[in-house]
């Protein structure tokens, strides 16, 4: 995710020591990364203000100003900025107390290089969608309080008042929505109106951590508890000590990860990955899943005990194909926050071009509506007229598949047929995007309203060709 006018995310490295900047210079670069260095606290600082990094490396233990008064500066100079802090002293307690002053995550010396990018690939996206987050927030902060942020229907009314209700308990929610709805802002806002506002907010995109990963994501890790782990390591959960954790996409966890995760909501404690001790943990979970998730847990595929525990309260966002009146009052407000971002005055949007928003179905809901308008503002001058609208194609429905390809799943278990007509879909709506984007994985990942990772897995694992860009 580079600034403007970058080709490539820029790292800020701040640590005294030539020989740790040189090495982290090195592996950096090599994956593509455009490095800033700084030597101390000070001039780290000045970078943060001049260059405005993507990502910061900072040592905790340097002359002059350490890293937590530079973390504290730092995030005060831009709230966004994912802080990676490195420490020689590779104890649970530091990173801890790192994070609870806002870095996003910490390293310990010796480094390993993949676990260096690693972080760093995570950071980025952090930002990423805490950017998102932020423009979807700043587009409606003009036109009301959060009840007005996804819409004035009815149907957002009833939600956004649900949402009020649920918030007053500790009870585990579920949100049904489809991608791009909005999922993260209505879970901030229970977080935000809950007992536990003053504790942290923690995100975790389930469908974008791979599958072998994800247990020691949520709950952590001991030090050996597989090959290369070096140290200790608290889970999301953990660090969401008195908070809330937002699970995004909950239906893609494995099944042992869903057993893992019910144990937890039932006895409210957690165990991590390689450990035998019995940590006790306050959180509350919010999770979101789309319109499959009910399908999968009649296939067997989600469990259906944990689907009890963290459906305790359960809010649906409607699409927005379902509230032709939001699309109006949403165009408008996009336009108008577009306008501010490109410097550009286009006063409105024609007759044609608004039956247009309003007849298309959008499957990637606001986010959708939100780039197609950004695409049609870059292009237009006077007004948005049709001709400015390049809409996505909608995947054909699961009935239009041939029907031999129904034949063929005919006799095996519906965990499978399940299985099967996912993949078909899948396939469908991945190579659409794909082709509507001219070959470009991030804009297709963000017309599907999906992880760019998750997008990246998926052409793999369906063997897909694309011509042009091939990212």
């Amino acid at each position: 995710m580079p600034r403007d006018g970058r080709s490539a995310p820029t790292v800020l490295v701040v640590d005294d020591l030539q020989g740790v900047r040189q090495l982290l210079r090195s592996v950096l670069e090599k994956a593509g990364y455009e490095v800033l260095e700084a030597e101390d606290g000070r001039r780290g600082l000045d970078l943060v203000r001049t260059e405005s990094p993507d990502v910061l490396l900072l040592d905790i233990r340097m002359p002059g100003l350490d890293g937590f008064a530079v973390l504290e500066r730092a995030r005060a100079a831009d709230p966004e900025l994912p802080v990676i802090m490195v420490t020689a002293y590779a104890d649970t307690d530091t990173a801890v107390s790192a994070m609870q002053l806002g870095a996003y995550d910490y390293l310990s010396k010796p480094f390993n290089h993949g676990e260096v990018l690693a972080v760093v690939e995570r950071a980025l996206e952090h930002r990423r969608l805490a950017r998102e987050v932020r423009t979807l927030h700043d587009q409606f902060s003009r036109v009301g309080p959060l009840a007005e942020q996804l819409g004035t229907s009815d149907a957002i009314g009833d939600l956004l008042e649900a949402t009020g209700r649920v918030a007053q308990t500790d009870q585990p929610v579920l949100i049904a929505a489809e991608p791009g709805s909005g999922s993260e802002l209505v879970a901030r806002a229970i977080h935000a109106r809950s007992a536990r506002r003053n504790g942290p907010f923690v995100a975790v995109d389930c469908g974008a951590v791979p599958a072998d990963q994800i247990e020691r994501e949520l709950f952590g890790h001991e030090r050996d508890a597989f090959p290369g782990a070096d140290r200790r390591r608290p889970g999301q959960l953990e660090l969401a000590a008195g908070g809330t954790v937002f699970l995004a996409d909950v239906g893609a966890l494995p099944l042992a990860a869903q057993g893992q995760l019910l144990a937890f909501l039932q006895e409210g404690e957690l165990q991590r990955v390689g450990g035998t001790e019995r940590i006790p943990i306050d959180v509350r979970i919010v999770a979101c899943a789309g319109p499959g998730l009910d399908e999968a847990v009649a296939g067997h595929l989600f469990r259906r005990d944990l689907y009890d525990h963290i459906a305790a309260a359960r809010l649906a966002i409607p699409p927005l194909r379902e509230r032709p009146d939001d699309i109006v009052f949403l165009v408008q407000r996009l336009l108008d926050a577009t306008n501010r971002e490109l410097r550009k005055q286009v006063a409105g949007v024609s007759p044609e071009a608004l039956d247009r928003l309003v007849a298309h179905p959008w499957p990637g809901n606001v986010r959708e509506l939100r780039q197609a308008i950004k695409r049609a503002v870059l292009l237009a001058d006077e007004r948005i007229e049709a001709e400015h609208l390049s809409l996505a194609p909608v995947a054909p429905q699961p009935q239009a598949e041939a029907p031999e390809a129904e034949s063929d799943d005919a006799g095996l278990p519906l965990s499978e047929r399940t299985r099967r007509a996912v993949e078909r879909v899948e396939t469908q709506a991945i190579a659409a995007a794909l082709e509507q984007a001219g070959g470009n994985k991030r804009q297709a990942a963000k017309a599907l309203g999906i992880n760019y990772k998750t997008l990246l897995t998926k052409v793999k694992k369906y063997k897909l060709q694309s011509s042009g860009e091939p990212h």
